[in-house]
């Protein structure tokens, strides 16, 4: 048995929705990203295929498949049960998150990029080392009502 963390929009993937404390099967081998149910060992790399908007949600799951297929990020399985949900005060610091701001050094590439919450989990500000930016704005009902941004350039 694995654990992992699973990545979710109001506890729904790829329109199945997850339930604290239940376990989920599928009767067929899981293919990467056609089918299974997909998590990753490493809490930061559901970043990678989800980003943190109001309604996200972070589980904890265990992997109670005999038949797991793994990438170099993300594991597929065919049957998990998921243990709990994760709050943003815990899974903040597991993203690297401090002050509502995550900070993405690419010290190889010579590349940042920041990316500023607010209290809610909307995305209210980006910036990066191209000199990129967004700003946004949204109102009580996480409903964008604001959208900023510079002229993307890349070098």
């Amino acid at each position: 048995m694995k654990t992992g963390y699973k990545a979710t929009y109001d506890y729904f993937c790829r329109d199945h929705k997850f339930e604290i404390g239940q376990t989920y099967e599928l009767s067929e081998k899981p293919i990467m990203c056609y089918y299974g149910f997909h998590y990753c060992v490493n809490p930061k790399d559901v970043l990678q295929h989800y980003p943190i908007k109001h309604d996200f949600r972070l589980l904890e799951i265990e992997d109670l498949s005999s038949i797991t297929v793994n990438t170099f990020d993300k594991s597929a399985t065919n049957k998990l049960r998921v243990v709990r949900e994760i709050p943003k005060e815990e899974y903040y610091p597991l993203f690297g998150i401090v002050n509502n701001e995550l900070k993405i050094i690419d010290e190889e590439d010579d590349y940042w990029a920041t990316f500023k919450y607010d209290e809610r989990n909307n995305l209210i500000r980006y910036d990066d080392s191209y000199g990129n930016w967004v700003e946004r704005e949204y109102d009580q009902n996480n409903n964008q009502i604001y959208y900023k941004n510079s002229p993307y350039t890349f070098s």
